[in-house]
């Protein structure tokens, strides 16, 4: 029987992992997106391939996080929307094999929740995001791992990395949503 951790370490309310350093379950963790469809619907994906470190430090909000996600393992349920997202219009895979997240900051807000700064970079275009970040809990996993979950929510603009800023003109005018919706579900493992 998995046994929770106990868990002491609380900030402003908020549960927080055992410091250390930990490296994501690619298997366990996902990033995913939404974005407008010609004014009423939406297209939503997934990267399949993610990884990346983070460490918690006893000063919490030293804390860092960092991610890469291969930008070829998208996937929207539709090939040829997909073939057309790897392309040069979009993510360009062959020239920019990884987008990448990686730490600045972290606060506390108004009511106790996290939110980490950081620079994320796609198609070799860096901007500065603001991603609201919670912490869902530590388990001694069967293996004798400590894990830990979390879950992050941002939204950037597409137009802020050069990802086809003409779309308008192939749908005949309606409007496509230049603000995209991302969202993680992460696992880690505490090194050992």
């Amino acid at each position: 029987m998995n046994k929770i951790k106990d868990n002491s370490r609380v900030y402003f309310g908020n549960p927080l992992p055992p410091t250390g350093e930990y490296v994501v379950d690619p298997v366990h963790s996902f990033a995913e997106f939404a974005t407008q469809h010609l004014i009423v619907g939406q297209v939503r994906g997934r990267f399949n391939s993610i990884s990346g470190e983070i460490k918690i430090t006893d000063e919490p909000l030293l804390s860092s996080f960092q991610f890469s996600v291969d930008t070829a393992s998208i996937d929207t349920h539709h090939s040829g929307r997909d073939a057309d997202l790897r392309g040069p219009r979009f993510f360009d895979v062959q020239k920019y094999p990884k987008m990448t997240f990686s730490s600045t900051g972290m606060k506390v807000e108004p009511g106790g929740n996290f939110t980490i700064e950081g620079d994320f970079t796609i198609r070799g275009i860096t901007r500065k995001i603001i991603a609201a970040l919670k912490f869902s809990g530590v388990v001694q996993d069967p293996w004798g791992n400590t894990r830990m979950a979390f879950q992050t929510r941002a939204k950037v603009n597409r137009k802020d990395f050069g990802l086809l800023t003409d779309l308008q003109k192939e749908t005949g005018g309606f409007p496509i949503g230049k603000d995209v919706n991302i969202k993680t579900a992460i696992e880690a493992t505490l090194k050992k």
